[in-house]
C-alpha cells in the first residue's frame, strides 16, 4: 500500500521542501499552483553491471536533484529492501552528456538562483537536462557540502560501484525521504522548490 501511494505521489510533482503535492491524499499538502513539468525518461547506467543496458528510470523535469536520486534508486532496487540501499545523500548524480562531458548534479551550487531572499533548488530543468538523457549514481565524492568547490565536477575516470550493493542503512520513511528544509535564519535566504511559503518569511 505504501508502494502504491507512493507510486500515484510520484506521477505529478512533490515540493521537497513543504510536502505538498499535486497528487497528494491531504486536503492540507495539496499543490493548488499551476506548475508546468514534463515526464522524462533518463537512461540509468546499470550500478550492478557497467556494460549490461541501461535502466530506464520515469522523472519529471520539476523534480529536484534529490528527488531524482531517489526515483532512481527505487528502480534500480525495487526488489532489496530499504535497509540494504545505497542512501540518496549518499550518492552523487552524475549526467553524461553527449559529448562526453561529465557533470556533477546537485540541489545547490554555484548556479543556484537567488531572487529576493529565496534561494530556489535546483531541478533537471534548471540544469537542462533532455529527454532521454544517459546519467550514473556514483557514490560521494565530498563529505560536506561546499558550494564553491562542489560546483558541477567534471570526471575522467569510469565511476565505481563496487560498494552500493553492500551498503546497508536504516530503512527510510516516505516523509524522511523528503526532508522539510528550514530557511536558512542567519543569511535570512529562504528556500523554496515549486512553491514559496510565505510562513517562514
Amino acid at each position: 500500500l505504501f508502494c502504491a501511494i507512493k507510486q500515484q505521489m510520484e506521477k505529478g510533482p512533490i515540493d521537497s521542501i513543504t510536502g505538498e503535492a499535486r497528487y497528494s491524499l491531504s486536503e492540507d499538502k495539496l499543490i493548488r499552483q499551476q506548475i508546468d513539468y514534463k515526464t522524462l525518461v533518463l537512461s540509468c547506467v546499470n550500478p550492478d553491471n557497467v556494460n549490461s543496458p541501461e535502466i530506464p528510470v520515469k522523472i519529471l523535469n520539476c523534480d529536484t536533484i534529490t528527488q531524482v536520486k531517489e526515483k532512481i534508486l527505487d528502480a534500480i532496487f525495487k526488489n532489496v529492501p530499504c535497509s540494504h540501499r545505497p542512501k540518496a545523500a549518499d550518492m552523487d548524480l552524475e549526467w553524461r552528456q553527449a559529448s562526453g562531458a561529465r557533470m556533477i548534479l546537485q540541489d545547490e551550487d554555484i548556479t543556484t538562483k537567488i531572487e529576493n531572499d529565496w534561494k530556489r533548488l535546483n531541478t533537471l530543468a534548471h540544469y537542462q537536462v533532455p529527454d532521454g538523457s544517459v546519467v550514473a549514481l556514483v557514490s560521494k565524492q565530498v563529505t560536506a557540502y561546499n558550494a564553491v568547490n562542489n560546483s558541477t565536477v567534471s570526471r575522467t575516470s569510469a565511476s565505481k560501484y563496487e560498494n552500493m550493493i553492500r551498503y546497508t542503512g536504516s530503512p527510510d520513511s516516505l516523509r524522511s525521504r523528503t526532508p522539510m528544509i528550514t530557511p536558512d535564519l542567519e543569511s535570512g535566504v529562504k528556500m523554496w522548490h515549486l512553491v514559496k511559503n510565505h510562513e517562514h518569511g
